[in-house]
């Protein structure tokens, strides 16, 4: 029997994926020990190809678009009492899986073990500013035990993510959040594990920013109820923006200069956000992650 699983969902990764499964391929647990599910979420690419040259992999297809009715399948064909969650672009550190069922013994009854995402610059330096935000706003890991467990770094009981009915396949975007807070209310803790790594590429340009805004924005819409559904998520933005500035505007980690280019990219952003929050009102879909 397997110890874990690993669970990739993945839609045009066709430049990425085979980069990820290299990373696997170079664990330092036996590679029977583990289960690789790659869940081809409709991809017109060549990522069905690509996954299907590895032996060990199993390759599943989920057409509903979306990454978490994508995770959903791949958690039903799991043969093994842990699932982790990475993404096609994420290069798992060679001790990852050992350090998640180290984690996983350290723990009993766990609920996320939530790992650390470290972000890796694929960009010029001109383009420093995108990196510089990426790294003060994306993947909070060490914040874990407020919900803030990514699904590019995770691990669960296999059991427990089948007894609450794995993620909410309807949304395309947030559903890691929401999915750790049900847990988190089921009684079972959210652990930050940093010896749990997994690299990142930080976006590489303001249209990728734009789209993983975009994206964000369209999850907590689908999130957000009521007859002051609009009014709620632009309060959110607001006091997200003004937070996100104090931030920019204390860290010591960037010069003046650049603290004012993340402070410029930040109210673009939210520019972004309000954009989409009103096309959203008025009747169109949210983007799919």
């Amino acid at each position: 029997m397997f110890q874990v699983a690993v669970i990739i969902p993945v839609w045009n990764g066709e430049a990425v994926l085979a980069r990820c499964l290299d990373a696997l391929a170079r664990q330092t647990v036996p590679q029977d020990a583990f289960q690789i599910i790659v869940v081809d979420n409709g991809s017109n690419d060549a990522t069905a190809r690509i996954a299907r040259s590895y032996s060990r992999v199993e390759l599943l297809e989920e057409i509903r678009p979306g990454s978490y009715a994508a995770r959903n399948m791949g958690i039903e064909r799991v043969m093994a009492p842990i699932t982790a969650f990475t993404d096609a672009d994420c290069e798992p550190a060679p001790d990852w899986l050992e350090q998640i069922l180290s984690a996983a013994a350290a723990n009993p009854g766990f609920g996320v073990l939530a790992g650390q995402i470290e972000l890796v610059d694929e960009i010029a330096p001109e383009s420093e500013v995108f990196g510089d935000y990426e790294r003060l706003f994306s993947f909070p890991q060490a914040h874990a035990a407020r919900g803030n467990c990514a699904t590019a770094n995770w691990a669960s009981e296999t059991a427990l993510l089948r007894e609450l009915g794995g993620f909410d396949a309807a949304l395309k975007s947030g559903g890691d959040r929401q999915m750790a807070l049900r847990i988190q209310e089921s009684g079972r803790p959210l652990i930050y594990i940093p010896a749990m790594r997994v690299l990142h590429p930080v976006r590489a340009s303001r249209a990728e920013l734009v789209r993983k805004r975009q994206r964000l924005s369209g999850g907590r819409w689908d999130r957000t109820a009521g007859p002051r559904r609009l009014a709620n998520v632009l309060g959110v933005t607001a006091f997200d923006t003004a937070r996100r500035l104090r931030r920019a505007a204390i860290t010591r980690e960037l010069s003046l200069r650049r603290r004012l280019a993340v402070m410029l990219l930040t109210v673009q952003l939210a520019g972004v956000a309000v954009a989409e929050y009103l096309d959203l009102a008025g009747g169109q879909k949210a983007a799919r992650d």
